[in-house]
């Protein structure tokens, strides 16, 4: 039986410009791996000094997506803090 080839998510070009956007501003978003899961968590960090501020939750639990749909979540943020700063 045949696996099931996962989609591959491809940011567009808005999105790519967004998150240089966000990191020229000392915000960045990553998705991080759990521990023995394949799952991913969404992270919120500042570059300039490498601090993790912030876990994506929902009700103080952390949320949990599938590699492709941590990526498409980390896209989102991008554009919509990226419009906060001046391009």
């Amino acid at each position: 039986m045949a696996k099931k080839k996962e989609d591959k998510y491809h940011p567009t070009e808005a999105e790519i410009q967004a998150m240089h956007l966000c990191n020229k501003n000392d915000l960045a978003y990553l998705i991080q791996p759990i521990k023995n899961k394949t799952k991913y968590n969404v992270i919120k960090f500042q570059i300039s000094n490498y601090l993790q501020v912030h876990i994506l939750k929902e009700n103080d639990i952390p949320l949990e997506f599938t590699e492709n749909d941590g990526m498409k979540k980390t896209m989102e943020l991008y554009l919509f803090h990226s419009k906060r700063f001046k391009k």
